[in-house]
């Protein structure tokens, strides 16, 4: 339990002042049937593990298995150590990828499934079919399991550094994290939670369950139900899922950045008045439960009117606003109305008439609200953008701004994303000089890159999808060592993903930077900013030295062309 004082209420004013009358109507009819969240569960991190790369690897063992269908084949692979194809079909050992694409065996009773991020969840569930990671599960001395596989993975892992720009350079046991945990490797303290709840949320409301009692990363946090009462248990998370929580929550949050971003810290979810469900009967907990499978079942989009979601100026986000009031989509699915009908009845609301009349309001209220949010923020960025006109702000600090509206994915250099990406990768080092790849009908030289001119450097590929998919990332001004597979399915397949993200990142890049910037050109110069980054990276300490002043490389990127 948490030694938050739940009687706390300072810094709460936010429902007095933003909420609207509807809030009040129902607080003052249906208040006793209210309670804190923090009277009833807590919330806590995920596993902080203090090298994910390590203690977070992906289970590749169905990918090798499908990739590998002969001893012969399976004896090929690079793995730390050799284990038996037949012990990985049984489901006694799993293959395990880690941060830096090493392959290693690991029995089963070690790991355990893992959501680890945001963005796998698009609907009120966790489950394993969610995840390909898997946590490191091991509490024992090395002495107690000598002779496993793990054993020799944490061996292994207290040798390595798996240095990163957010980690400095140093052994795993020596990382502040890690040392703090008695052995080092031990991450079975948490228990999973009952569901999680997303610290960060835009436009959406989803509080996913958690039946199969996944471990989750320290992106998501774990509800703990703090009564033993299996009805109002089981009736928590479809109570939480509900579009009234869902308008709640934003009284007792705050709004971060110019997109909506609704976040959320643990005192605002303790605070936090939600529906109690120890009032709930059979019956409703039965429509609660009902509702709540069926949402289950599919995405849950956005609560925000897709005409509003498409405006980026003011001129067509105050048109928009003009016209007549229409539901966002997520609010015409009959799955959300059946859930949050529930959710009046549980508040001793029998007659039906006047329940489809509140929620009626409910949606209009949390539509209302969502076009306030958008147009604000289409209004804000309208303001930099003039700003940036009349007061001469460079496109740097136009850039520095969209670049932090940004979803984490989008900020993500693309040498990362390759090495994320890559199965079964090797590492290829790109010289800094201009390419050239012959056409593919040119018999000796359509698997070469050459590099520079007399005399030009030549690197050979393994096969054309493999040149194709290093030219690809050579356009893009990388250089260095890169990631790209082994395989030339997998080159092709990593060859479309990549064109993908690419042209799905310059259309975000536009639309950020159109928002912003008054004039063509300034708006070319802010996206070649985002893409400069986008694919070489960002210093986390952002585009200015100690002193404050801009970065050459950055000065130079924002000149004139």
């Amino acid at each position: 339990m948490s030694s938050i004082p739940l009687d706390y209420g300072g810094g709460k004013w936010g429902r007095y002042l933003r909420a609207p009358d509807f809030y009040f109507e129902v607080m003052r009819e249906f208040g006793h049937r209210f309670t804190r969240f923090g009277d009833i569960a807590t919330i806590r991190r995920g596993i902080t593990s203090g090298c994910d790369a390590f203690f977070m690897p992906r289970d590749v063992s169905q990918e090798l298995l499908r990739e590998h269908r002969s001893e012969l084949e399976w004896r090929m692979l690079p793995l730390m150590p050799h284990c038996e194809r037949s012990e990985v079909e049984s489901g006694a050992v799993a293959i395990i990828e880690s941060g830096d694409k090493t392959l290693h065996p690991i029995e089963r009773q070690f790991v355990r499934p893992e959501v680890h991020s945001l963005m796998q969840v698009d609907r009120p569930l966790v489950s394993p079919e969610q995840t390909d990671r898997v946590v490191l599960w091991v509490n024992q001395p090395l002495g107690a399991i000598e002779g496993t596989f793990a054993e020799h993975y944490i061996r292994w892992g207290a040798k390595q550094k798996f240095s990163s720009k957010k980690s400095q350079s140093g052994l795993l046991p020596d990382r502040p994290t890690c040392k703090g945990r008695d052995p080092w490797y031990d991450l079975t303290g948490l228990a999973p939670g009952i569901g999680s709840w997303t610290k960060s949320q835009q436009y959406r409301h989803i509080v996913p369950a958690n039946p199969h009692r996944l471990n989750s990363n320290c992106n998501l946090y774990d509800i703990h139900f703090l009564l033993q009462q299996p009805e109002a248990t089981r009736a928590l998370m479809a109570i939480l899922n509900s579009t009234l929580v869902g308008l709640f929550k934003t009284f007792y949050g705050r709004y971060a950045g110019t997109e909506g971003n609704l976040k959320t810290e643990v005192i605002d979810v303790f605070l936090l008045e939600i529906p109690d469900p120890r009032n709930v009967d059979e019956e409703v907990l039965q429509k609660l439960e009902s509702a709540l499978a069926d949402m289950q079942e599919r995405e849950v989009t956005e609560l925000l009117e897709a005409s509003l979601r498409r405006c980026t100026a003011v001129d067509e986000v105050l048109n928009a606003e003009k016209l007549p009031l229409g539901l966002p989509e997520e609010l015409e699915k009959e799955d959300r109305r059946q859930l949050d009908d529930a959710v009046f009845e549980l508040l001793g609301v029998a007659s039906p008439e006047r329940r489809k009349e509140l929620v009626d309001r409910l949606y209009r209220e949390m539509t209302l609200h969502t076009r306030a949010i958008r147009v604000v923020e289409v209004q804000k960025m309208e303001q930099r953008r003039h700003g940036a006109t009349t007061e001469k702000i460079n496109q740097l600090e136009l850039a520095l701004d969209a670049w932090h509206a940004l979803e984490p994915e989008w900020q993500k250099p693309l040498s990362e994303w390759l090495q994320e990406n890559a199965r079964h990768a090797k590492v290829v080092s790109l010289p800094e000089k201009v390419a050239r790849l012959p056409d593919a009908g040119n018999f000796f030289e359509a698997t070469t890159i050459y590099f520079g001119q007399k005399p030009a450097l030549s690197h050979v590929c393994a096969s054309r999808a493999e040149a194709e998919l290093l030219y690809a990332i050579v356009k893009q001004g990388l250089r260095g060592p890169v990631s790209v597979p082994t395989a030339e399915q997998d080159c092709a397949q990593l060859a479309t993903a990549l064109d993908n993200r690419l042209a799905e990142a310059r259309s975000r890049f536009e639309e950020l930077a159109a928002v912003r910037a008054g004039t063509d050109e300034l708006r070319e110069r802010v996206v070649d900013l985002l893409h400069k980054w986008f694919v070489h990276g960002k210093e986390d300490s952002g585009s200015h030295d100690a002193g404050g002043r801009i970065s050459d490389s950055d000065r130079q990127a924002t000149t004139h062309r």
